[in-house]
C-alpha cells in the first residue's frame, strides 16, 4: 500500500505556500511581458483594422467617380407629362425643345363586317371557316400594287382547322404572329376582330386566303377574313397611323410612339395631341453627390490616420499606430495622389482646388468650396470626367473613347488609320426569281456571321423591293440569327438582291450555302465579301482591329478606340489621363486586396499574437517542472530535517536517561 505523505508534517515546513511563493516570483516577470505584449499586439490589430475599414469606404466612394458614364448623365423634363414624357439614355446635348404632337401612332384595327350576311353571327360557336390565312405587314395593305412590305416583319401564316369564331381567334392567338385577335359584341352580333400588335403605318396588316371553299375572295367562309389589293371583305375599324409631330418646328412622323432618334441619347414617349417643352440639363447634382461622397470618405480616413497616429506629449499616450512605417508610407502615398496634378500644366481642370476643394494644413482633411465647385461644375462639365476617371478626350468626331486597362500609359497619342472596317456582304449575280413556289425555291441555307440557320419565304408573286422586304424580314426573325445578335440588310437594285451583314469585321460575313432557291434568288455566281477590321497605329505603334475597335498596343496597350466613318490617315488625337478616383483607387485595391498589405501586416500580428499563446504554455510547462522539482526538494529537506528531529530527540531521550554522578569532595 502507498504511504501517505503531507508535505512539511514531519519538518513543520510550509512546502506548499514556499512552493507557491516561488513560482509566483520565477513566473511574474515574463507573464507581465507577455500580458504587456499580447496588449500591445491586439491594440495595434485593431488599429490597423479602423484603418483598414476607413481605406474600403474610402474605395467604395471612387466607384462612381471612376465611372466615365457618372459623368455624361443629364436630367430631363416635360412642361405636361400628359402630352409627352422624356428619359435620357446618355449624353445629349443641354438644350430646350418644344414638341408639338399632331396625332399619336395608332394600331391597325380590322373586324368582320355584319352587313355581309355571312358575317353576322349571332353566337361565338358560329361557323366562319376553314383554310389558311397568310399574314403580311406593311404600308396600304389593301392596295395593289400599292402595298409595301415592312423589311422587318416575316410573313406569316395560320392554319385553321377550327372554322368557329373561338377556333379562329384561338388559332391567331396561338401563332403569336405579331397580331391579336378577340370577339366583341356589338349589341346585334358576334365580331371577330384582329388588331396589330405594333403601330405604325408601315405595320398595317394585309390578310389573303386560302378557303378550304375553294373560293378564296368571295364573301363567304375563312374569305371574310381577306384585306389585301384583290378583295377587302373584313372591315378595317382602324387605319394604321404614324405619330405626327415637330421638334423645335421640325416635322417628324415615327411608326412608334416611343421615339429613340428625334433627339440624340433620348427617349420621347408621346401620349397624347398637344404642346409640351422638354427640358435637357447637366445631372449635375449626381457629379456633386459623388465627389461630396468622395470628400467626406477622405476625411474620415484622415481623422482615423490622425487618431490612429497621435501622441499626446503631456500625457505620454500615443496612438495604435504611432510611429508605425507602414501607416505612415500608406498616408503618404494616398496624399501624394491626391496632391499630384492630373493632365499637362496649362490643362483646364487638372487639380483638385481648381474645382474648390483644398487641404486644410492643419489636420490634412479636405475642405470643399460650394460655389466653387458649382461654378466649375456650370462652366467646365465636360473636363470634370478627365479630372477624375480614366478617360481619352478625342480631338475628331468619329473616333470615341470606349475603354483603357492599367497597362495604359498616360499621354497624347496620335490616331492613323489605314483600313476602315466593313460589313461582310452578299451580292447576286442575276435578278431574282420573283415568283416563289412552295418547295420549289422558297427555301435558303444561310451562314452569317458564323451562324447557321434556314429561312423558308412565303410562296407567291412579288415585286423586287418585297421580296427584298421578305428575305430580310424572315432573316431578322430567324431565333439562331436573332438570339445570336445578328441582323441584316437586304436591298436590290434592278432586281439583283444583295444581302449585307449589319456588324463589321472579319467575322462579319453572308454566304448562302444551299436551298432550293439559291440560283433563283441570287444566281448561280452570286459574291460574298467579308467584313474587315479596322486597321492603323495609335501613338505611333501599330494597334489590332476588331471591327471598329482599334486597341492599342506599347504605351496605348489596352486603350481602345471605336472609329466610325471610312476617312483613311490621320484622325487627331487621343488626350488620356487618369483622373483623382482612377489613380487612387488603383492603389487602394493594391492595399486592400487579399494577401495586398494590409491583409499580410494584420496577418503577421495575429501570427505574433498566436505565439504568445504558445509561448505561455511553453512558460505552463516551464513552470510546472520547476514546480516537480521544487517539490522533490523541498520534500527531501523535508524528510532530513524530520530525520535530525529523530536523532535529537533519540540523543536528548538517551542524555536523559544517563544516570546522574555525583562527585563527593573530600573533607
Amino acid at each position: 500500500m502507498a504511504s501517505l505523505t503531507a508535505p512539511g508534517i514531519g519538518s513543520g515546513l510550509d512546502i506548499n505556500s514556499l512552493v507557491t511563493q516561488l513560482l509566483e516570483a520565477e513566473s511574474a516577470a515574463p507573464v507581465a511581458r507577455l500580458n504587456t505584449r499580447e496588449t500591445n499586439l491586439q491594440v495595434q490589430l485593431t488599429g490597423y483594422g479602423l484603418l483598414n475599414s476607413s481605406l474600403s469606404g474610402l474605395q467604395s466612394s471612387l466607384t462612381a467617380l471612376q465611372n466615365p458614364a457618372t459623368f455624361q448623365g443629364r436630367t430631363v423634363s416635360s412642361s405636361d407629362s400628359s402630352v409627352v414624357t422624356v428619359t435620357a439614355n446618355g449624353e445629349i446635348t443641354e438644350a430646350d425643345y418644344d414638341i408639338d404632337i399632331t396625332n399619336l401612332a395608332e394600331s391597325h384595327k380590322l373586324a368582320t363586317d355584319p352587313t355581309l350576311v355571312a358575317a353576322q353571327f349571332t353566337e361565338v360557336t358560329d361557323e366562319l371557316g376553314t383554310g389558311t390565312l397568310t399574314f403580311k405587314f406593311g404600308t396600304d395593305p389593301d392596295q395593289n400594287p400599292g402595298f409595301v412590305q415592312n423589311p422587318d416583319r416575316a410573313t406569316e401564316t395560320v392554319e385553321i382547322t377550327d372554322g368557329s369564331l373561338t377556333g379562329v381567334r384561338d388559332a391567331i392567338n396561338d401563332a403569336d404572329i405579331g397580331v391579336t385577335a378577340s370577339i366583341i359584341y356589338d349589341g346585334s352580333y358576334y365580331r371577330l376582330a384582329i388588331t396589330s400588335d405594333t403601330t405604325g403605318e408601315e405595320n398595317g396588316i394585309q390578310i389573303t386566303v386560302d378557303d378550304a371553299d375553294e373560293a378564296d375572295n368571295d364573301t363567304s367562309g375563312l374569305s371574310l377574313l381577306s384585306f389585301n389589293g384583290t378583295s377587302t371583305n373584313i372591315e378595317q375599324t382602324d387605319a394604321a397611323v404614324d405619330a405626327a409631330f415637330t421638334v423645335n418646328g421640325i416635322a417628324i412622323t415615327s411608326a412608334s410612339n416611343t421615339i429613340t432618334d428625334a433627339i440624340e441619347s433620348a427617349t420621347l414617349n408621346l401620349q397624347s395631341a398637344g404642346t409640351a417643352n422638354v427640358g435637357v440639363t447637366l445631372d449635375r447634382a449626381s457629379v456633386g453627390n459623388a465627389v461630396t461622397a468622395f470628400v467626406n470618405s477622405y476625411n474620415s480616413f484622415i481623422d482615423t490616420l490622425n487618431t490612429q497616429t497621435d501622441f499626446n506629449p503631456d500625457t505620454g499616450e500615443a496612438g495604435a499606430l504611432n510611429g508605425d512605417a507602414i501607416t505612415r508610407g500608406i498616408a503618404s502615398t494616398v496624399r501624394r495622389l491626391i496632391g499630384n496634378p492630373v493632365g499637362e500644366v496649362g490643362d483646364t481642370l487638372t487639380i483638385l482646388a481648381e474645382i474648390g476643394i483644398t487641404t486644410d494644413s492643419t489636420n490634412g482633411r479636405l475642405e470643399y468650396d460650394n460655389t466653387v465647385f458649382n461654378q466649375q461644375l456650370t462652366d467646365n462639365f465636360d473636363r470634370f470626367v478627365s479630372l477624375f476617371s480614366a478617360y481619352g478626350v478625342p480631338s475628331e468626331s468619329g473616333v470615341s473613347f470606349v475603354s483603357s486597362t492599367d497597362n495604359t500609359t498616360v499621354g497624347d497619342y496620335a490616331v492613323n488609320i489605314t483600313t476602315a472596317a466593313s460589313r461582310g456582304d452578299l451580292v447576286g449575280s442575276a435578278a431574282a426569281n420573283l415568283n416563289i413556289v412552295a418547295d420549289t425555291n422558297d427555301s435558303l441555307d444561310f451562314t452569317i456571321d458564323g451562324v447557321d440557320a434556314t429561312i423558308t419565304l412565303a410562296a407567291g408573286v412579288y415585286t423586287a423591293a418585297e421580296l427584298a422586304s421578305e428575305v430580310q424580314a424572315q432573316i431578322n426573325n430567324t431565333d439562331a440569327f436573332s438570339n445570336a445578335g445578328i441582323s441584316v440588310r437586304v436591298t436590290e437594285a434592278a432586281g439583283v438582291l444583295s444581302i449585307t451583314s449589319q456588324s463589321y469585321g472579319s467575322d462579319s460575313s453572308v454566304a448562302i450555302t444551299g436551298g432550293n432557291g439559291e440560283t433563283d434568288l441570287v444566281g448561280a455566281a452570286a459574291t460574298s465579301t467579308d467584313g474587315v477590321d479596322v486597321a492603323g497605329t495609335i501613338g505611333g505603334v501599330a494597334a489590332t482591329g476588331a471591327g471598329q475597335l482599334l486597341t492599342g498596343t506599347g504605351d496605348a496597350s489596352g486603350l481602345v478606340l471605336e472609329i466610325t466613318g471610312n476617312t483613311l490617315g490621320a484622325r487627331g488625337t487621343v488626350d488620356f489621363n487618369r483622373g483623382y478616383a482612377d489613380r487612387l483607387g488603383s492603389y487602394l485595391d493594391s492595399v486592400l486586396q487579399s494577401n495586398g498589405l494590409l491583409d499580410s501586416t494584420t496577418d503577421s500580428i495575429q501570427s505574433q499574437i498566436d505565439s504568445v499563446a504558445a509561448d505561455r504554455l511553453t512558460l505552463a510547462d516551464r513552470l510546472d517542472s520547476l514546480e516537480t522539482r521544487l517539490r522533490a526538494q523541498f520534500t527531501a529537506l523535508d524528510v532530513l530535517i524530520s530525520s535530525l528531529q529523530s536523532t535529537s530527540s533519540f540523543l536528548t531521550s538517551q542524555l536523559d536517561s544517563l544516570p546522574e554522578i555525583t562527585v563527593r569532595g573530600s573533607n
